[in-house]
């Protein structure tokens, strides 16, 4: 039987941090956290001086890239409009929008079915030394504040298994195809769980292939077809990018393994315009912190 005090224990609370520090045009500002308990999302509140909080698109002016690290390690990076979609990819079959000055960045991923399997992602603090948010600011036309709240709870564990979002850039000046063979695979010590492709200005992708040791995972898929796996597991796929997601089943089961892997590449066919500099943005799953 589960007693009260082990139920407190994994309950979670909202926290409010110290604020952001730093905020001023072309700065890095940051905010340190305290490195107790067990932690599962940050949001970042973006308030202008009058206290009233930024719309999306003043957030994606003002805020530029987010960085978050534990014990020097990088461990989730991606800009302010990337951690905005990204919320929405997972969450927009039920919720209709970002809430207005919230920039959420969650450590076990929303979709996951059991709260068990969110809190094995969760972010144990015993070990932890420091645990810093750095965000780079672009602008301050409206920005002037950014609080910041954790969601923790009172578990006492080591940093263990835990998501990380990776930045890849490309280069591709041309459309037609384009193997790409520079994702990471850490001496086959990840899981990957979804690549977010960036298709920035006009171009587009019309189909992808997924090649795991020259044996092809997804094969030439086109965009339509993609489109409708991805909603059949209720993932909304966001305007400016191309989704592959390994993780549809929505359980930890659901991962590519890079173990035993010697060859991995992705084949993206581009059209109506090159993407030129782009981003891939991967979710990878690491089973400790010590990459």
């Amino acid at each position: 039987m589960v007693t009260a005090a082990e139920i407190r224990n994994v309950l979670r609370k909202t926290i409010k941090q110290a604020n952001v520090i730093g905020i001023a045009a072309g700065a890095k500002a940051t905010a340190r956290i305290p490195t107790t308990g067990t932690h599962y999302a940050l949001f970042l509140r973006c308030l202008t001086a009058a206290g009233v909080a930024l719309t999306r698109a003043q957030m994606i002016a003002d805020v530029g890239n987010i960085v978050v690290r534990i014990n020097g390690k990088q461990i989730l990076e991606g800009t302010a409009t990337f951690f905005l979609d990204r919320q929405k990819y997972y969450s927009d079959a039920v919720n209709a929008d970002n809430v207005s000055g919230i920039i959420p960045i969650f450590f076990p991923l929303p979709s996951l079915e059991s709260d068990p399997e969110r809190r094995v992602l969760g972010w144990g603090m015993l070990g932890v030394d420091s645990f810093e948010v750095e965000v780079n600011i672009l602008g301050v036309a409206q920005l002037a504040s950014m609080e910041v709240y954790s969601e923790v709870s009172d578990e006492q564990r080591t940093f263990g298994r835990h998501i990380r979002i990776r930045k890849f850039p490309q280069v591709f000046g041309v459309t037609g195809l384009q193997e790409i063979q520079t994702l990471a695979r850490e001496d086959g010590a990840v899981d990957y769980l979804a690549l977010h492709i960036e298709t920035p200005g006009a171009s587009t992708i019309t189909k992808t292939s997924v090649k795991v040791n020259n044996v092809s995972i997804i094969d030439q898929e086109p965009i339509d077809m993609n489109q409708v796996r991805l909603e059949a597991a209720y993932r909304n796929p966001q305007a400016g990018y191309y989704h592959i997601d390994f993780g549809l089943r929505n359980d930890l089961g659901a991962v590519l393994p890079m173990a035993g892997v010697t060859d991995w590449r992705q084949e993206i066919t581009w059209a109506t315009a090159a993407p030129n500099n782009y981003n891939i943005y991967a979710e990878m799953v690491y089973n400790d912190l010590g990459r």
